[in-house]
């Protein structure tokens, strides 16, 4: 049983996505991107770099992006303009996006309107309530949930729009689905079909 960890910052085996942050070509599974907090004056030399290495084999996914108006430096107009240039990098590659959100639901809700797009956008680390959730859902995203989660918001979510992640818990990922899995009632075998299925539809090859 194929156990799919969306998004983690440890190299966990091929059957998890690692957040590659370094801008560093590596023959790990990966996703690049430009995390909110790491935004400086640098950027678009950066995103130069991640549209070349965007088309590895091993690069299945871009982010984590997004966007955080809690802890992010970067102002808001700046965040969006970083985002564009990573789901340009998505939609051009045709690879999912991996979304970072904290306080910025209400830009990131925009984007998705203002922003043609094909390839699946992907929330991770989700820990929001019902209501938001249902919001994002009905926009067209997909909600992944690790270690900590709202038992409410699990138990509501389509298993077709679910992914789970480690992120940066050191719990294996088995326990991580048998907790989620308990959520839902529902076995940790239908909830891993569940996550490869989706993997396949958001072309996450792994």
């Amino acid at each position: 049983m194929q156990l799919i960890d969306i998004h983690t910052h440890t190299i966990r085996g091929k059957a998890s996505v690692f957040n590659n942050t370094t801008d560093s070509d590596t023959a790990t599974i990966c996703s690049i991107g430009i995390h909110p907090w790491e935004i400086d004056s640098h950027w678009q030399e950066r995103i130069v770099k991640i549209e070349k290495r965007a088309a590895d084999t091993n690069v299945v996914a871009i982010g984590e992006c997004g966007f955080d108006l809690l802890k992010g430096t970067a102002t808001a107009d700046t965040q969006r303009a970083v985002f564009e240039a990573h789901v340009r990098i998505s939609e051009s590659n045709g690879k999912p996006l991996i979304i970072h959100l904290v306080k910025g639901a209400e830009q990131l809700l925009k984007a998705a309107k203002e922003i043609p797009h094909i390839q699946a956008w992907i929330i991770h680390g989700f820990r929001g309530k019902e209501e938001q959730a249902a919001q994002l859902l009905r926009a067209g995203f997909y909600l992944s949930f690790g270690e900590k989660f709202n038992s409410n918001t699990v138990k509501s979510v389509p298993l077709e729009r679910i992914f789970i992640e480690s992120d940066e818990s050191n719990r294996p990922i088995a326990s991580i689905y048998e907790n989620i899995a308990q959520a839902k009632g529902i076995s940790i075998n239908e909830l891993a079909t569940a996550i490869k299925e989706n993997a396949t539809r958001c072309n996450i090859n792994l």
